[in-house]
């Protein structure tokens, strides 16, 4: 089962990338590792500079404070979005970490669909998408045993024999 695992996790990646380099840099949800260390300490800038009095303030700080904010877990620091007045805190995935998170939701819903994975990641993550959940669904076994396939339809063929209505008979009754 492991192997199978690791498999599907190699397939996933190479999607991903190619789903990756097809988008703009600016329509990219997903942060590398180093994207996301970089973006954590442009945040930690950003709130610094808002802070401090009488320093140049660019509206990059605005607009990155806005998007993001961080929290430290365990002495590790995690991309959040800013937490609203739900008091909802939901992470930023990095894509090392996309197909780990993904696999336990989809095993912990007992191979739920789209919408029901979707709506259990919207509650602790922010930026996964349905692509990236369609594609990792497209990649899960058991669920692509259960998923109804199409029958094929049958197809009739056609006599081919040369003495076929050579010969009839009808009777016509007088009533």
């Amino acid at each position: 089962m492991a192997i199978d695992i690791q498999t599907v996790r190699t397939t996933f990646n190479e999607k991903m990338k190619i789903i990756l380099t097809s988008k703009r840099d600016d329509n990219n949800s997903f942060l590398s590792t180093k994207d996301y260390n970089d973006v954590i300490e442009q945040v930690k800038k950003s709130k610094m500079c808002l802070k401090t009095v009488g320093e140049a303030k660019t509206m990059k700080d605005y607009r990155v404070v806005r998007k993001y904010d961080t929290l430290k877990i365990n002495g590790k620091e995690r991309l959040i979005r800013p937490v609203d007045e739900k008091n909802v805190v939901l992470y930023y995935v990095k894509i090392d970490e996309l197909f780990d998170i993904l696999h336990e939701t989809h095993s912990a819903i007992g191979h739920g669909g789209r919408n029901r994975m979707m709506a259990e990641l919207k509650n602790k993550y922010c930026n996964i998408t349905n692509e990236t959940v369609m594609v990792y669904l497209k990649l899960c076994v058991q669920c692509q045993k259960k998923a109804v396939h199409p029958r094929r339809e049958l197809v009739s063929k056609p006599i081919l024999e040369s003495t076929f209505n050579s010969r009839a008979q009808v009777d016509l009754i007088d009533m």
